[in-house]
């Protein structure tokens, strides 16, 4: 099964998210702003953070309210791009999705500004869209990711113990995909059982899709974390966070994104069956 098989439930969502994203280019303020922002945005990401928050929602609702949902998901895509900006500053990477970073084109400055000027925006399109606690969580998600970089970045990754691991992770990643579930899940009027239960999917798949990026860049750093068997076992855990929701077809493809990681990075899906 390809991505694209994954999104099919939300396959008109996700083409309105990048329509969005594409629209969005040309109403930054200044012309080199939209330069640099068009130059990033030409070879597009997965869409992941954007498609948990949109197949969430659809696995709680079978029409959820769709303005609102579009919005939450071009801010989450927004906030992602913000970040690896910054990243790429970070890292002093010089290539992006096969193309140079903005950092390499126009130097860090340049770099930092454009990443501060797309959380800007992002910000702007959850304004009035989302409920101000969920809003909150947002802002909050913005410390852990910095936190998590700074913590990252004193430590030089290397030598963690498996606390200081599992922190840097969840504050850079698995954070951010529990709370796009968060996102999608409440937008769509879910009750708290359900919210919660979308959240902690997002969670597990989000540190299983750490733990097996990080095993595949050989950038672990923590002798006491074994990336394969811990990333399958938060797998399973994705998994069974499942469990006791309503059979959707959105949901099925949320069980399908685990098995999608999974053979990715090697791994047998079969043994994950629940």
């Amino acid at each position: 099964m390809k991505l694209e098989d994954v999104y099919r439930p939300i396959a008109p969502e996700i083409d309105a998210v990048k329509l969005a994203l594409k629209d969005l280019i040309p109403t930054f303020d200044h012309p080199s702003t939209v330069e640099v922002v068009d130059r990033f945005s030409r070879i597009p990401g997965k869409l992941l953070r954007p498609a948990l928050l949109l197949l969430s929602a659809k696995a709680v609702a079978e029409r959820p309210a769709g303005d609102a949902l579009i919005r939450a998901a071009v801010a989450v895509e927004l906030i992602h791009d913000a970040s690896l900006v910054h990243d790429d500053i970070l890292d002093n990477d010089t290539q992006r999705r096969g193309q140079p970073t903005v950092n390499a084109l126009w130097g860090t400055k340049v770099a930092v500004l454009t990443g501060d000027v797309l959380y800007s925006r992002a910000y702007g399109q959850l304004t009035g869209t989302v409920p101000v606690d969920l809003l909150r969580q947002v802002v909050r998600l913005s410390e852990s990711m910095c936190s998590a970089e700074i913590e990252q970045a004193r430590t030089g990754n290397q030598n963690l113990n498996r606390e200081q691991y599992f922190r840097i992770i969840e504050g850079k990643t698995a954070a951010f995909m529990s709370l796009s579930c968060r996102l999608g899940a409440s937008l769509a009027g879910a009750d708290e059982g359900r919210v919660e239960k979308l959240a902690a999917f997002g969670l597990a798949f989000g540190l299983a899709y750490q733990l097996f990026d990080d095993r595949q860049d050989g950038d672990l750093g923590c002798s006491e974390v074994d990336g394969a068997a811990e990333g399958l076992n938060h797998a399973r855990l994705a998994l069974e966070a499942l469990n006791g929701l309503a059979p959707t077809a959105a949901g099925d493809r949320l069980k399908d994104l685990v098995g999608y990681l999974l053979r990715v990075n090697g791994q047998t899906p079969l043994v994950l069956s629940v």
